[in-house]
């Protein structure tokens, strides 16, 4: 995994283009437009009329925008991004006023996060576990929520050929001379360390139910190429 001054620097200079460049990268792999593959995300998430939701990793706030479109009441939305960037381009995204006024910003790491245990009904993330030390990252989630609060999670499955000798050398070479080309440097040093942090559909249930949580159910949406790894949406309960 990447350090956190690599992936700050990385999503730093990609902020003022991001959503345009996800929304590019999806269509090429996935075959979905980024706000299709945000929709198929919340409505995963089955948020009630006045939970309090955190989305992790929230970037330009794209999913607690799509939250607040879709989910009426007074429940918070909290926005977690470890790049300061990232979250100011998403201020500027959100209109004064209505629904959208209950996003909130907080600039800090998943691993580390400032709230008290307890604190949310529902934790989302959506393209950003692969950046992150997944078990420090979930311990910090099921801390965060209730006990009976909902995780959901979205990110690139890998494939188990991944775990043969010398194939993750072989595609963090790969991923890095893939997106050196039309991104600055940090970006393709970040993509490429974050290989190493990509789980197959079947780890993400052992992971989950190792780190207390239930009723895991792992979803495998649908994929443009078969050797593309394939987007996973994964849906668990803190029960403990």
């Amino acid at each position: 995994m990447a350090g956190d001054d690599v992936v700050i620097e990385a999503f730093t200079e990609l902020a003022p283009r991001y959503e345009e460049v996800v929304d590019s990268e999806l269509r090429r792999f996935w075959g979905w437009s980024y706000r299709a593959f945000v929709a198929q995300l919340v409505a995963s998430a089955s948020v009630r009329e006045g939970d309090a939701v955190l989305d992790v990793a929230t970037g330009t706030a794209v999913i607690p925008r799509k939250l607040a479109e879709e989910v009426r009441g007074q429940g918070p939305i909290v926005g977690l991004d470890i790049t300061l960037a990232m979250l100011r381009h998403g201020q500027k995204s959100i209109a004064a006023g209505g629904s959208l006024s209950r996003i909130l910003f907080v600039c800090a790491s998943a691993m580390d996060m400032p709230f008290a245990q307890g604190t949310f009904d529902v934790v989302i993330c959506g393209l950003g576990t692969h950046h992150m030390d997944v078990p420090e990252m979930l311990s910090e989630m099921r801390r965060v929520l209730k006990v009976g609060g909902q995780l959901t999670i979205a990110d690139v499955a890998a494939s188990p050929t991944w775990r043969l000798p010398g194939i993750k050398t072989m595609l963090r070479i790969a991923t890095f001379f893939y997106f050196l080309p039309a991104h600055h440097v940090a970006r393709a040093w970040a993509e490429a360390a974050a290989v190493s942090n990509v789980h197959t559909a079947e780890e993400w249930r052992a992971i989950l139910a190792e780190f207390g949580f239930a009723d895991i159910v792992v979803t495998r949406l649908p994929s443009r190429h078969f050797w593309a790894p394939a987007p996973l949406i994964m849906n668990a309960i803190r029960t403990r």
